[in-house]
C-alpha cells in the first residue's frame, strides 16, 4: 500500500505541474506581459511588474535549490517569500512550503498550510483544490474516512480538474475504512474517464483487482448469514405443549 500512495505523490506532482502551467505559466514568463497600451504611464507599469515578477522568480529558484538541502529551512523562507510575491507566486510558494514540512515530518503544519491556501480566493480554483487535494492526501489512514469524504467528495465530479486525483484518494481512503464497494466505484470511475493518467488508471485496475474478491467474500457470508437466520423449507414446526 506504501507504494501505491508513493506514486499517488509522484502522480500528483507531475499533474499539478502541468495544470499550474497551463493555469499560471504567465507567472513564469512574467506578470508585465500583457497588451501592449501607448501611454508612458502603462509602459512604466509594466516595466515594475516585469521587474516584480523576475525578482520573485530569482528568489523562488533561489529557496526551491535550498529545499533540496533544507526542507526546513525552505519552508520558513516560502512562507517570507508567499507574504511578498505576486499572487501566483504566492500561491506556488504556498504549495512549496506545504511540501517542504510533508517532508521534515510536520504533517500537521503542511495541512494547515494546505488549508490556509485552500480558503484563500486570490489563489485562484485550481490551486484552491490542489491545495484541498494535498491536504486530503496527507490526512489519510489519521483521519475519518468520512472526513476525507467530505473534503473530496466535491473534487470528484465531471469537469473537476484534480477529479481522478479525488478520486483514488478517495478510493484509497474507502479501502481503508473497509468501505469496499465506495471504492471499487471511485476506481471505476477512473478507468472510465479518458482523462486519467496510464499510471492513475494502472493502479485504479490494481485496486479493483484487489477490493473485487472482498466485496465477493463480504456477499457470500451476507448470504450465508441469511441462510442460517432463514427456517428451512418443509422443516416442521415444534408443536406447542
Amino acid at each position: 500500500m506504501s507504494d501505491i500512495f508513493r506514486e499517488v505523490e509522484e502522480d500528483l506532482r507531475r499533474d499539478e505541474l502541468r495544470k499550474i502551467w497551463d493555469k499560471y505559466g504567465i507567472y513564469v514568463v512574467g506578470l508585465g506581459l500583457g497588451i501592449v497600451l501607448v501611454t508612458a504611464a502603462v509602459v512604466g507599469w509594466r516595466a515594475y511588474s516585469l521587474s516584480e515578477a523576475e525578482e520573485a522568480s530569482l528568489a523562488y529558484e533561489a529557496v526551491l535549490a535550498e529545499a533540496e538541502e533544507n526542507p526546513q529551512a525552505a519552508a520558513d523562507k516560502l512562507a517570507a517569500l508567499a507574504e511578498e510575491s505576486p499572487a501566483g507566486y504566492a500561491a506556488l510558494a504556498q504549495l512549496r512550503r506545504g511540501a517542504a514540512l510533508a517532508e521534515e515530518g510536520d504533517r500537521q503544519g503542511a495541512v494547515s498550510v494546505y488549508e490556509q491556501l485552500a480558503s484563500n480566493g486570490a489563489a485562484g480554483g485550481i490551486i484552491q483544490e490542489l491545495a484541498q487535494i494535498k491536504a486530503a492526501s496527507l490526512l489519510i489512514g489519521q483521519a475519518s474516512h468520512d472526513d476525507i469524504r467530505l473534503r473530496l467528495v466535491g473534487l470528484t465530479g465531471e469537469g473537476k480538474p484534480w477529479r481522478n486525483l479525488a478520486r483514488e484518494l478517495l478510493g484509497l481512503s474507502a479501502y481503508q475504512a473497509g468501505e469496499y464497494a465506495e471504492a471499487r466505484s471511485l476506481f471505476q470511475e477512473i478507468t472510465r474517464d479518458n482523462t486519467a493518467t496510464p499510471g492513475l488508471r494502472d493502479r485504479a485496475h490494481v485496486m479493483i483487482a484487489l477490493i473485487s474478491p472482498k466485496i465477493a467474500a463480504e456477499a457470500l457470508e451476507s448470504s450465508a448469514a441469511a441462510g442460517e437466520q432463514a427456517p428451512e423449507e418443509g422443516a416442521d414446526v415444534p408443536a406447542g405443549e
